[in-house]
């Protein structure tokens, strides 16, 4: 027996799935260009504004949308939040077909980045438990090349501001510490985030695309923490990334 070979796999899971509502697992597949967020105001701007079409893979709870831009069908999930549980979702949707995922996540800024800005993610790294389990600690976790620079000329062409270069990501959002902020700053990273090291493992890992783009919604700082989830300029830089998210997929 091969002792490292995991007992059960995210294949037997959407297997399990597709049998559990009495269909075959093509009929759960999704589009392999794929958008994953978190927040419902984006699926919401998703499903409604961009007038997607709606599939039913894990309930009314995380619907897929479904956009048709150009010729190219693009999925878009609101995805379970955190490292562990991103990630498996993340494995799932690779069986039904993703391949190239862009992630728009929101994220603290550690330096002097106000809510709104956007980051486009060089690297993620790593402080949460769920990459350990795909690659030793000293493998560098880092965003796709092709899909970055796409993101970043179709950025560039509609003028859109934005920063470059790593986020530090955790799964433990109440020991986010003052030492801990220097060091990952140090490390040159501007934001942090939950999810961004565990799907970049995933993807590494399961030889697929994936990049990352963060809106920043609260700073972190001596002064304390300053939240800024609902502000507007946040929401508004949700919409438009994931506008132009869309239109970048459509290219590849």
């Amino acid at each position: 027996m091969d002792e490292d070979k995991p007992i059960f796999t995210p294949e037997d899971s959407i297997r399990y799935e597709a049998s559990r509502r009495g269909v075959d697992v093509e009929q759960i597949q999704v589009p392999s260009r794929l958008v994953f967020f978190y927040q419902k105001r984006a699926f919401d701007y998703v499903s409604q504004v961009l007038d997607g079409k709606m599939k039913w893979i894990y309930g009314s709870s995380c619907p897929v949308s479904i956009r048709v831009v150009g010729s190219k069908e693009i999925g878009a999930i609101r995805a379970w939040f955190g490292a562990p549980a991103a990630a498996a979702m993340l494995e799932e949707l690779i069986v039904c077909g993703a391949e190239r995922i862009f992630e728009v996540g929101m994220a603290g800024s550690l330096h002097s980045l106000k809510p709104g800005e956007i980051v486009v993610v060089t690297e993620a790294i790593r402080d949460e438990g769920t990459s350990n389990h795909y690659f030793s600690p000293e493998v560098r976790l880092e965003s796709s090349p092709v899909l970055k620079n796409l993101l970043i000329r179709h950025l560039n062409r509609k003028a859109i501001k934005y920063h470059v270069g790593p986020v530090w990501t955790t799964d433990g959002i109440y020991r986010e510490t003052w030492s801990k902020l220097l060091t990952y700053r140090k490390q040159g990273a501007l934001a942090v985030n939950m999810e961004s090291s565990a799907l970049f493992a995933v993807a590494k890992y399961r030889n697929v695309e994936i990049a990352s783009v963060q809106v920043i919604s609260d700073v972190l700082s001596k002064e304390g923490w300053q939240p800024a989830f609902n502000h507007e300029k946040v929401q508004d830089g949700l919409r438009v990334l994931l506008d132009v998210v869309f239109e970048a997929l459509a290219e590849i």
